[in-house]
């Protein structure tokens, strides 16, 4: 899959390297990724910019040069958060095939975040993107040499950060972890923080004193960054008219909708489009230098 958003390969060497499930690249400010499991390990790595992962109840921040593990059968969740660009690589695997690494990786505990110190983990992230982009010739003895690399370098990284309390990871409470769900499920410009509040029975103040212990961010700010991240998505990403995507967002017309875009990105919708459309036409780098 190559998108505008997204780059994924999913299994990319068969037989040769079958503990390998799939390697993505996010490039995608408003990404979000809802409540899922599966059945093998995987690693994100964030390059660019900050968000939060949740696993279960348990909320876990994130910012650039950051690793974030989840294990077989965990539920979780997350969301790129703020108004910079975001960046992140993710890698699925299994480890059937190698015992003594798979014991290493759920030897690790609550403390799921933790800092990529010398940039090895992404240094070996791009360089397989690299390999499965260009298809050199032995690419896939390549790639296998790096996947294992990035499999050891990972599991250092957890051994040796010191880091202990901020990677652990912090309790989500029930009315933030609504609030989350009710505000991406469905993002616009409708969301009323005193509805929010009257629905988990919380107080305006209160829950929005527990948004910004828990995110970061205050709520309001939290509430039009998401959408005015997902209307420059739409204006960039798709053909939808300005009208269609006012209404999709829930403005109440396209003027209302069109004098927020300006007040919050500095250009009227159709600029936004327009720029965004000629910066997309000049030569890109999937791995742009530090």
């Amino acid at each position: 899959m190559d998108t505008v958003g997204e780059y994924r390969v999913d299994c990319p060497v068969p037989h040769q390297l079958d503990d390998l499930a799939y390697l993505g690249i996010v490039l995608e400010r408003t990404w979000r990724t809802p409540v899922h499991h599966h059945d093998h390990f995987e690693v994100c790595y964030v390059a660019e910019g900050q968000g939060w992962f949740a696993i279960d109840d348990t909320l876990h921040p994130v910012r650039q040069g950051d690793l974030f593990l989840t294990k077989p059968g965990e539920g979780h969740q997350g969301a790129a958060a703020g108004d910079t660009p975001f960046r992140l690589s993710y890698v699925g695997f299994q480890l059937q095939h190698m015992h003594g690494l798979e014991v290493g990786y759920h030897l690790v505990g609550m403390r799921r975040v933790t800092p990529d110190r010398l940039g090895l983990v992404r240094q070996a992230c791009d360089a397989i993107f690299d390999e499965l982009r260009a298809g050199r010739p032995y690419h896939t003895v390549v790639v296998e040499g790096l996947f294992l690399q990035l499999l050891v370098l990972v599991l250092r990284a957890y051994s040796t950060d010191s880091q202990a309390d901020r990677g652990r990871g912090a309790p989500l409470r029930p009315a933030v972890r609504e609030v989350l769900q009710r505000l991406h499920a469905d993002v616009g410009h409708h969301h009323d923080i005193d509805e929010l509040a009257r629905d988990i029975h919380l107080s305006r103040s209160h829950l929005c004193r527990e948004f910004r212990r828990h995110m970061g961010v205050p709520l309001g700010h939290y509430m039009r960054t998401l959408c005015l991240d997902r209307a420059k998505h739409d204006l960039h990403g798709t053909t939808a008219s300005v009208s269609a995507i006012a209404e999709r967002l829930h403005f109440s017309s396209i003027h209302t909708f069109s004098i927020f875009f300006k007040r919050y990105s500095g250009l009227a919708p159709l600029e936004y489009r327009k720029q965004a459309r000629t910066a997309e036409e000049r030569p890109t780098s999937l791995n742009p230098e530090p």
